[in-house]
């Protein structure tokens, strides 16, 4: 019957996996069974853990999920950023944090996409989620931009709201690891430790872990 439904789908809205185009209903089970490898524990400090390599199949998925209105894709996501929260192994009160997108973008795109992503992973692993970091006015996007260049543009971009215990850093893609030193940055400035930081995807396979020290 799902093969059926999946031909109907495309032939009637268009409707196609967003990580290989198959016909269907948001991710294909091929895309899912590819996607639901052992996360990747990246070390350093504090601890990095990626649910999975953005390429080949999250290098489509996530943009087709915060940059293309495709919201229904949030559960999968999300569920895999839990994933990467589970294998951190950090006690389970401290709250997950998303980074913030620039309050343009987040208006441009009509949703934050980290804390979206966030809110799943809380119910997932029933954690709070607590948004206590800020985006200041300065920098702009990190598209197209090099290592330094993301670290000058992002440089004392954040600042945060004070909470107790140590929390747990949330975000969609890691590319040079730049947003989430600012995070860790502004967080640390506030008096709040950083247990860990987990995202759903690794973009840059070459980088040091231990750069985010």
């Amino acid at each position: 019957m799902h093969p059926l439904l999946n031909a109907a789908a495309d032939l009637l809205l268009g409707s196609s996996c967003p990580g290989c185009d198959a016909p269907g209903w948001g991710i294909c089970p091929d895309c899912r069974a590819a996607l639901e490898r052992a996360p990747l524990i990246l070390g350093g400090s504090p601890p990095v853990v990626a649910a999975c390599d953005y390429r080949p199949l999250l290098m489509r998925i996530i943009p087709r999920y915060k940059d293309d209105g495709a919201l229904h894709l949030a559960g999968a996501l999300g569920s895999l950023l839990a994933l990467a929260v589970e294998v951190l192994g950090v006690e389970p009160g401290a709250a997950l944090v998303p980074v913030p997108s620039l309050p343009s973008v987040v208006r441009s795109r009509g949703l934050d996409h980290a804390a979206r992503l966030a809110a799943v992973a809380g119910r997932r692993t029933g954690r709070p989620v607590a948004r206590i970091l800020r985006r200041r006015a300065v920098g702009g996007h990190q598209r197209g931009l090099g290592r330094s260049g993301r670290a000058a543009n992002l440089s004392g971009s954040m600042t945060a709201r004070p909470l107790p215990g140590r929390v747990v850093l949330v975000d969609d893609v890691m590319t040079t690891g730049a947003t989430l030193r600012e995070a860790t940055r502004a967080l640390s400035a506030a008096g709040i430790p950083v247990a860990g930081i987990a995202v759903v995807a690794r973009a840059d396979k070459s980088r040091d872990s231990a750069a985010m020290g």
